[in-house]
């Protein structure tokens, strides 16, 4: 026994996982071989159970049937088809007994005996079936030769039950044979599956429980605790190989420590160089700003100095000193106000006399709406954010629209910031149009401008199209500070 263990500790795992599974697999192919024997056995059993069952209902189903045709005979004239109709059942008959009769079968067993008792029956039969057909041929009908032919036909259709149950019952026993070989092979079969159950659990345990050991030593050194002992297993395995390795690993750990803490000093004067990074990068996205909010595109000015000059020329008073005024007030909100970020009543107030010189130019052709939130007034946002907006819909989402055209503005208080909304009733346009215009650098007015500019001011901008319905704006706002309340 002493001799197997040596020899069992020097085999290497994957030796080990073949001797084990040539113990474990060969008992079972054994057995599994032996099931699958009697699993023929048993389906071809059952076929010969189902062979000889299907020949007697045929047999059956013709006696029946022959017995049917009989019964009509007494109502049948001599020269119709019913005599022949009979002849060709009795035919029917004579092949299905024939197919049931020439079945090899045990001598011994019942079925046996009922398939003479049925053989000499139909002899009697047929000699009595001959001479009651040819009187039938002649114009005769033999009421006593008929009864008895209904009466032995009866008889047969009895034995025929009989022969069919004789045969199930066999085929019963047999089963039953069968079962019982089953069972003693599964029971060797579980034997044999525990039995290799049990040896894979040992070679599992005499694997993890090292694995587990290393596996609490490595935690132990990952804590700092480098002074633990080492392992010894006293196998020559891999796992001992592993522990040897485990061993050296955790040696070198200790010399390398003050290395790693170096490095840690590095990462960390690394980390403040990014943060200087991160600072100078504001600042570029605070000079980039700058030069967004000088993108602004003035083509609205044009269209209204336009409009303007045009009224001018109607009109002597009030609806051209109110475009003038309003345009003043445009350029006095672009040269006065320094500052990047206003509030949205300031920038509402712009949007207000830029919808008043619109409405004056396009007329019944587009109507406005706003709905405004007092409570947003002070929430900030960066200057010229929502005329760019209302103009793209005018210029890009109104061109297909010769009347009925409709723009909305909405701001709403929201628990975190405000909610600005900005839809109109235009052309629309897809996802893919969008993305090639952008490509073709003919993005809508200002919305790349603008997107950028939410962006560094801590909000979010969104833009939802479709297509023949229209377009909708949604600007996102912080709250910035607790005296704003939006």
């Amino acid at each position: 026994m002493h001799g197997v263990r040596q020899w069992w500790v020097r085999l290497s795992i994957l030796h080990k996982a073949i001797v084990l599974s040539c113990a474990f697999v060969i008992p079972i192919l054994l057995v599994v071989g032996l099931l699958m024997n009697d699993f023929y056995d048993y389906r071809e059993k059952s076929d010969d159970i189902l062979s000889e069952y299907a020949r007697c209902t045929d047999y059956m189903n013709a006696m029946e049937q022959e017995n049917a045709l009989l019964g009509e005979l007494t109502f049948a004239a001599p020269e119709s088809d019913t005599i022949d109709k009979y002849a060709d059942a009795v035919q029917d008959t004579a092949s299905a007994w024939e197919r049931l009769r020439s079945a090899e079968t045990d001598g011994s067993t019942q079925s046996e005996v009922l398939k003479q008792v049925i053989d000499r029956t139909m002899k009697s039969y047929r000699v009595r079936q001959e001479t009651f057909i040819a009187q039938l041929h002649d114009g005769t009908f033999d009421a006593v030769n008929y009864e008895a032919l209904r009466t032995q036909g009866s008889y047969l259709t009895q034995y025929t039950d009989q022969l069919t149950a004789a045969f199930l019952m066999e085929g019963r026993e047999g089963y039953l044979v069968l079962g019982q070989r089953g069972t003693s092979q599964n029971m060797v079969f579980t034997i044999v599956a525990a039995i290799g159950s049990g040896a894979m659990l040992y070679y599992a345990r005499s694997l993890l429980l090292p694995v587990q050991q290393m596996s609490r030593g490595a935690r132990r050194v990952a804590d700092g605790e480098y002074d633990i002992e080492d392992f010894n297993f006293a196998r020559s395995d891999e796992i001992g190989m592993l522990a040897d390795s485990f061993n050296h690993l955790k040696h070198q750990i200790a010399r390398t420590i003050h290395a790693l803490e170096s490095e840690a000093q590095l990462e960390k004067s690394l980390r403040q160089q990014e943060s200087e990074a991160a600072r100078l990068r504001q600042l570029i996205e605070q000079s980039r700003f700058a030069q967004l909010q000088s993108q602004i595109n003035p083509h609205f000015l044009f269209n209204t100095l336009q409009s303007v000059a045009n009224m001018a020329g109607i009109e002597q008073a009030t609806v051209t000193g109110d475009m003038v005024v309003r345009l003043a007030n445009f350029f006095r909100y672009t040269l006065d106000h320094d500052d990047s970020v206003v509030t949205l009543d300031r920038e509402l107030a712009l949007l207000r006399d830029y919808i008043s010189l619109q409405e004056l130019r396009f007329g019944e052709r587009i109507s406005f709406e706003m709905n405004c939130d007092s409570r947003c007034a002070a929430c900030e946002l960066p200057k010229f954010t929502l005329q760019p907006i209302v103009e793209n819909s005018i210029v890009h989402g109104m061109r297909s629209r010769s009347a009925g055209g409709r723009i909305r503005i909405v701001t709403e208080s929201t628990p975190n910031g405000c909610r600005i909304q900005i839809t109109d009733n235009g052309g629309g346009f897809s996802r893919s149009k969008m993305k090639q215009n952008t490509a073709e650098g003919h993005r809508s007015i200002g919305l790349q401008n603008i997107a950028g500019r939410i962006a560094l001011s801590g909000g979010s901008f969104r833009i939802v199209s479709c297509p023949g319905l229209g377009t909708t704006a949604r600007i996102i706002l912080p709250m910035k500070g607790e005296e704003h309340i939006c």
